[in-house]
């Protein structure tokens, strides 16, 4: 399942829904790509990007309002996606996402 391109994704958070943008690559099973995030400040390189099948997963540093790293683990359908985000130690919360 290709996941080149541009993606908004929703991370639905106790703070209610945070919107996170990034960009992504296949090279293989190695997924590359830059993240921006709305209100949020990230490193913008994402980290250990792979994809297996029609799973991608990948993690974010951010360093605003907690430094904590952010594991996103999504599969792939078409021209959307849906997973879960896991913020360092604050639990799992769902994730949607789309093509842009």
């Amino acid at each position: 399942m290709s996941t080149d391109g541009s993606w908004q994704l929703d991370i639905e958070s106790p703070l209610g829904k945070q919107s996170l943008w990034v960009d992504l690559t296949a090279e293989g099973e190695k997924l590359i790509g830059k993240a921006r995030a709305n209100g949020q400040v990230i490193d913008p390189d994402i980290i250990d990007g792979e994809l297996v099948g029609d799973v991608a997963s990948w993690k974010i540093k951010c360093r605003k309002p907690v430094p904590l790293t952010m594991k996103v683990t999504v599969t792939v359908n078409g021209d959307t996606m849906t997973g879960k985000a896991k913020p360092g130690m604050f639990g799992t919360f769902p994730v949607t996402g789309r093509r842009v």
